[in-house]
C-alpha cells in the first residue's frame, strides 16, 4: 500500500543548493521554476500561519511540558507539514501566485485587436424603460396590509417607539 505523504527530497527555501538549481531552471523552462518557487512561497506561508498558531496557543502551554527540545521539534514538524501542504495545493497560494505571474507577463493585446475582438458596440447612451409610477386614484386608496393590525388609536401604535412617553 502506498503512503499518502510524498517521501521524495522536499525542495525547501532555506536550501541554498536548491535555490542555485532553480535559478539555472529558470534559465531554461520557466514554467517549472515559477512553479516550483510558486509552491516554496506558499510552504514559507503556511509555516508562517503554523507558527503564529503556536505562539498564539503559548499561554496555554503549562510549565512542564515548555521546553527548547520541543520548541525546535514543533517548528521542524511544522516545517515538513508546510512543505507536504504546499505540493498538494492545500490552500491554493501557489496556484493564485502562478496564474497571476504568467498573467502579469503576457503582453497587452494592442487597441487594435481589442477593438476587432468586439462583436458590436457598446451603447453610450441605452434606452431605459421607464418607471410606472401610481396615479393620484391608486394612492389615495391606501396600501393594503396583508393582515390588519389590532390598533384602536394611533397612541397605541405609538407607544412601543416613544418609550412609554405621550
Amino acid at each position: 500500500m502506498s503512503s499518502p505523504v510524498d517521501t521524495s527530497t522536499p525542495r525547501s527555501y532555506t536550501d541554498f543548493t536548491g535555490l542555485g538549481e532553480l535559478r539555472g531552471k529558470a534559465q531554461q523552462d520557466q514554467n517549472s521554476a515559477l512553479k516550483e518557487s510558486s509552491q516554496q512561497f506558499e510552504g514559507l506561508f503556511i509555516q508562517m500561519m503554523l507558527k503564529s498558531m503556536r505562539e498564539a496557543n503559548e499561554p496555554m502551554k503549562d510549565e512542564e511540558n515548555k521546553s527548547h527540545a520541543l520548541e525546535t521539534f514543533e517548528g521542524m514538524f511544522d516545517k515538513e507539514v508546510s512543505l507536504q501542504m504546499s505540493k498538494r495545493g492545500a490552500l491554493g497560494v501557489a496556484d493564485f501566485m502562478e496564474r497571476a505571474v504568467k498573467q502579469q507577463q503576457a503582453p497587452a493585446p494592442s487597441t487594435d485587436a481589442l477593438l476587432k475582438s468586439r462583436s458590436k458596440g457598446m451603447a453610450l447612451n441605452p434606452k431605459q424603460q421607464p418607471i410606472p409610477l401610481p396615479t393620484a386614484a391608486e394612492l389615495s386608496k391606501g396600501f393594503a396590509l396583508e393582515k390588519a393590525l389590532p390598533l384602536k388609536s394611533l397612541q397605541e401604535f405609538k407607544a412601543p417607539f416613544s418609550g412609554g412617553r405621550k
